[in-house]
């Protein structure tokens, strides 16, 4: 009967999923913009390093060939000693000659164009400020970089997880406002919605209101505490003669309208029988010699009706249905109930109603 009742429940309500989206995309778009941000920070950083690197060997080039000019006037024999004094004065760190090309990434080479030593290439280890500046202050900064990107992460991941719950929250609290807190069943505003829906839907539905007979006299026998057991029970009986999809909601003491999705007269009183059998049957909850009843008033085919208009309707055969002895149902816009014996034979509930009778 519970797991009836829960599909009866399942009523039009915002995804959390699809709420939680537009938060998730933001999320994950402030991840990537921190992600992105890192990888330009260290891109930029390997320009400025290239850079300054560049500038820095071209530089040295310059002072080379200016050099490279000033040995070619000198005799050999004073080549050599004013060399190392033309590297210190020109900042070129470990100048020399050298018959071929430098091939270390550390070092840069010049050729001789002319004089006693055109075949030759004078060389140096290259000052790379960049590179030194990088190693001396990379290990430090990328750690702290890579730090502060996790740290942001885990905040926007703890941000999506608060929302997540406070939207499960929320959603919780949207079902607790449109449930009945005793039966577990839709209330009043439940059916609303639901009615304005299927008004404004292309699916014919049958609306019913019951109201449960002989109701007092259970509350003032027994006392309040079993009258919420009857209708616990009588609830779960109302469920389970209703089919998967249709709706079931308590929207009174002793009141319950339910959405159907039968149109046809004979559907509709088979209905209506075997609810009249189903509660007439002894009250297990309070004892086994004590039984109410329940009288109904059947709107068929309400589609296109607005919601107010189809419970007035249903108010109204019920009215009628309820000015006889009870356990009757009347068709809207009919003032005589259903006869009890009408259509006999069309089920078991039916003939013990009969047979009650």
């Amino acid at each position: 009967m519970d797991a009836k009742i829960n599909k009866l429940l399942t009523l039009p309500e915002s995804d959390p999923a699809k709420a939680l989206a537009p938060i998730r995309r933001l999320v994950l778009g402030a991840f990537l913009g921190a992600l992105l941000a890192g990888a330009v920070l260290i891109a930029s950083t390997l320009h400025v390093m290239q850079t300054t690197d560049s500038l820095s060997m071209a530089d040295e080039r310059a002072r080379a060939a200016q050099i490279a000019d000033i040995l070619v006037a000198l005799p050999p024999d004073q080549i050599t000693p004013a060399l190392e004094r033309l590297g210190q004065v020109a900042g070129l760190r470990n100048l020399a000659l050298s018959p071929a090309v430098a091939i270390e990434e550390s070092q840069q080479s010049l050729p001789l164009l002319s004089g006693p030593l055109g075949s030759h290439f004078l060389t140096w280890t290259a000052e790379r400020p960049g590179l030194y500046l990088f190693n001396t202050y990379a290990p430090l900064r990328v750690p702290l970089m890579l730090v502060l990107i996790c740290s942001v992460l885990a905040c926007l991941v703890a941000m999506l997880g608060h929302v997540r719950r406070i939207e499960h929250q929320r959603i919780a609290a949207q079902r607790q406002a449109l449930r009945d807190h005793l039966t577990g069943l839709p209330n009043r505003l439940a059916l609303e919605g639901e009615l304005s829906r299927l008004a404004d839907g292309d699916r014919s539905f049958s609306v019913l209101a019951l109201d449960i007979d002989r109701f007092k006299p259970v509350n003032d026998l027994f006392g309040h505490h079993a009258g919420d057991l009857a209708l616990i029970e009588v609830a779960q009986r109302l469920a389970a003669q209703l089919l998967p999809g249709e709706f079931l909601a308590r929207i009174g003491g002793d009141e319950f309208v339910a959405i159907v999705y039968r149109n046809h007269r004979k559907d509709l009183v088979h209905l209506a029988r075997d609810c009249i059998a189903a509660i007439g049957a002894p009250l297990a909850s309070v004892g086994w010699n004590v039984s109410v009843g329940v009288s109904l008033g059947i709107v068929p085919n309400g589609l296109g009706e607005p919601a107010a208009a189809l419970l007035k309707q249903a108010d109204r055969a019920l009215y009628e249905a309820k000015r006889h002895d009870g356990g009757a149902f009347c068709f809207t816009g009919e003032t005589r109930p259903e006869p009890r014996d009408s259509l006999a034979g069309d089920g078991p509930r039916s003939e013990q109603l009969a047979q009650s009778a």
